[in-house]
């Protein structure tokens, strides 16, 4: 994993995002959060050097508008800027119990589900609310989905999979040794510090 606090001490922003689905297939920009919080940790480090909820949640939001062309009008809710925000229903997070003690990011951070989200806004408009889209019909949009890829593969689809099939082996040789496990010194090859 990524080194986060030693970017970051070195004044490179660090940003989450789902390009598409995420790692479970599931769209859920809250569990991308707990996995940032847990895994982007370096082995023997004390815990100042493990990223914070704040930066956790700092990265979702203004690290993530910086790598946009327009993370100057977004990432945070400021006079001028876009209204991105979502309301998350708090007893989803803090039921059956919640010590009073916890702070609201930790919790939310820790707890939050996807299904928490009862309204999603961007720029000020509403594209989410109560478990529904404002703007697509999401029934409609998936079989409609479903009824495309449903259909027979066209000539040209066939032979890229043919053609995916038969490179796969040269490509699986070609990255045979591209990572070198003698150097995993504290982090796999491409962030290593040797």
């Amino acid at each position: 994993m990524a080194a986060l606090n030693f970017f970051e001490k070195k004044g490179i922003n660090t940003a989450i995002g789902l390009d598409e689905a995420g790692i479970n297939d599931d769209r859920d920009m809250l569990q991308e959060l707990k996995l940032v919080l847990r895994a982007h940790r370096v082995p023997g480090m004390v815990e100042a050097d493990v990223p914070t909820m704040s930066q956790v949640l700092r990265m979702a939001t203004v690290g993530g508008a910086k790598t946009t062309p327009y993370g100057e009008t977004i990432g945070s809710l400021e006079v001028g800027k876009g209204a991105d925000m979502v309301l998350i229903d708090w007893d989803k997070v803090a039921y059956p119990y919640l010590d009073e003690l916890t702070p609201t990011l930790d919790a939310v951070v820790q707890r939050a589900k996807n299904d928490a989200v009862t309204m999603t806004m961007c720029d000020g408009e509403v594209i989410y609310q109560d478990g529904k889209f404002t703007k697509v019909d999401k029934t409609v949009a998936l079989k409609a989905l479903h009824d495309d890829l449903s259909k027979a593969l066209a000539d040209d689809e066939v032979e890229r999979r043919k053609l995916s099939v038969a490179l796969l082996p040269y490509a699986r040789k070609f990255y045979e040794n591209y990572i070198d496990t003698s150097k995993h010194q504290p982090f796999y090859r491409p962030s290593s510090m040797v």
